[in-house]
């Protein structure tokens, strides 16, 4: 009965184009779907420091941190990254899911309100919906909407709003003065994830600093370590009797095992290369900014919004996997977003770019958008 209920379901998906399978990119394959912006992941600097270093390094932690999985290298990494973002303190997690599905969790009880964007990650509307809070949903960077709702549910505790800082399947980036402005006026708390913002905006401190704000106890910012900074991990940045609660109280870090000490160094290394190299973050944007130029003047509605991630919008399921299948055919991957990552009927190219490709590689990708455009879209 199970294998058969299984079978029907993937058949449909089959059926409607929403199938799924993981692959393995072969080496002359242009990848333009990795979020490793500042092309971090394979940087040799890393790579030879951590060949020096690995006798030194556990293999794994061994535990959860408050058993015995809390290392040396983590603590260092933690106060490398509050220094970074402003903060008193910071908390380095497993992934961006377990920090965000953890934090809203712990923080939040059935006396409070969570206000959510409505095209937030899905480690937060999963986080939102564990939480025993009352639940609101507002429009899509609408501040008129969030005040209108914040008006209208008044909370008994603690009010929360909780947003994307750069929204990862549209590249653009959340109102955030203007949500801070609202949570003073309405005495709210505001969690930001940076997952797609760190290393990227406000000089690479995120989303706050893009705005030209900063930190204070009311805001808790939220990161990962697996796109800009190219290694694997999460943290949770703010005051230190915010990181002493999630310590004692946050479920996905006291029942998970630690990251691993190699996996932290990494993470460590790598964000340090981060910080004193900006050319790499200017560099990505620049050749963002040249791509969808070049992309809309060949007459695609190119959607960019000044980060990496350039959204080309084709609507239908299908037509988004033939785009992607022909890039394929031309050495380029591109992955087709489909529902229910993005809304129906808004099935996409995510297009991101990263400070390793080359000028040759970026006008490859021009190319073959130029010549689908002549082959399929002039003739709609």
């Amino acid at each position: 009965m199970l294998m058969q209920i299984l079978k029907e379901k993937l058949n449909y998906l089959r059926q409607i184009d929403r199938y799924r399978e993981r692959v393995i990119l072969p080496e002359h394959i242009i990848d333009f779907s990795s979020n490793d912006y500042l092309g971090l992941k394979d940087n040799s600097y890393t790579k030879e420091k951590l060949c020096k270093e690995i006798s030194n390094l556990s293999l794994g932690s061994g535990a959860s941190q408050l058993v015995s999985g809390y290392k040396e290298i983590q603590k260092e990494l933690e106060e490398v990254i509050a220094n970074f973002k402003e903060t008193e303190d910071c908390i380095v997690v497993g992934s961006g899911y377990l920090a965000n599905t953890g934090l809203v969790q712990a923080l939040t009880t059935e006396e409070d309100v969570l206000f959510s964007d409505e095209l937030n990650h899905a480690s937060i509307i999963d986080g939102v919906r564990l939480s025993k809070a009352k639940k609101v949903i507002y429009k899509h960077n609408d501040i008129n909407d969030l005040e209108d709702k914040l008006k209208k549910n008044p909370s008994k505790r603690l009010s929360f709003i909780i947003t994307d800082g750069v929204f990862s399947m549209e590249g653009d980036i959340a109102n955030v003065k203007d949500i801070i402005f609202l949570a003073e006026k309405y005495g709210a708390v505001v969690i930001i994830d940076d997952a797609h913002s760190t290393g990227i905006l406000g000089e690479g401190k995120g989303t706050l600093f893009h705005f030209g704000l900063k930190p204070s106890e009311n805001i808790i910012q939220m990161g990962t370590l697996s796109k800009a900074v190219g290694s694997y991990g999460a943290f949770i940045c703010g005051t230190k009797m915010l990181v002493e609660y999630l310590v004692n109280t946050m479920r996905t870090t006291i029942f998970s095992t630690a990251l691993s000490p190699i996996q932290n160094f990494i993470s460590l290394e790598n964000l340090k290369l981060l910080i004193r190299e900006p050319e790499r973050r200017k560099y990505v944007l620049e050749k963002s900014r040249y791509v969808a130029e070049n992309l809309r003047n060949i007459g695609y509605n190119i959607h960019f919004h000044g980060t990496p991630i350039l959204s080309l919008v084709l609507g239908e399921d299908r037509k988004a996997t033939f785009f992607r299948d022909k890039l394929l055919e031309n050495g380029i991957f591109i992955q087709a977003i489909r529902p229910p990552t993005v809304p129906e009927d808004t099935a996409r190219l995510r297009i991101t770019l990263s400070f390793n490709h080359t000028k040759d590689q970026i006008e490859k990708l021009i190319k073959t958008f130029d010549n689908l455009y002549r082959e399929v879209i002039s003739h709609e």
